[in-house]
């Protein structure tokens, strides 16, 4: 059977401009999920750089408090980890890397990005965690901007 000349005009294709236009919302809609992509990637980069320093904050506070307890039976105080009222110190990779570092209380690597401090005061303890600002190890991006602060209770 063949068609009449006057059904194949009826019958239309797709244009240059529809296709071109179904390419550029395609387009359009691929970048705002790629732009979502990102947002989620640095938001769970920020979410793992605030559990790591909560989890060493967290070890900081059992170091004192085992410190403490040694203090209390006899031992000296530590210049590393003093625990007297009032007492403070800001951990750094470069500081007491023998207490503080992967042979000790494995609290902070050589190559850390970030930096510990504590201080003691009325039997509290207070842990801050913060990303260096500066050196050639930094985290990249908003994560630079994530401060912890962990406060437990001396016994």
């Amino acid at each position: 059977m063949r068609r009449k000349h006057t059904d194949r005009k009826k019958e239309r294709g797709l244009t240059l401009v529809e296709v071109l236009v179904a390419f550029f919302l395609l387009f359009v809609v691929t970048l705002a999920v790629l732009q979502l992509l990102t947002m989620a990637y640095l938001v769970n980069l920020g979410s793992l750089i605030r559990t790591d320093l909560s989890y060493r904050a967290e070890r900081v506070v059992e170091t004192i408090r085992l410190q403490k307890f040694r203090v209390n039976n006899g031992a000296s105080d530590d210049a590393c980890c003093p625990v007297a009222p009032d007492a403070g110190l800001t951990i750094t990779p470069a500081s007491c890397q023998t207490f503080w570092g992967p042979t000790g209380a494995n609290v902070i690597e050589p190559d850390a990005r970030y930096q510990l401090s504590y201080n003691i005061h009325d039997n509290t303890v207070t842990v801050k965690g913060e990303p260096l600002k500066t050196g050639g190890s930094q985290y990249l991006g908003p994560a630079t901007f994530k401060v912890v602060v962990y406060v437990a209770q001396l016994r």
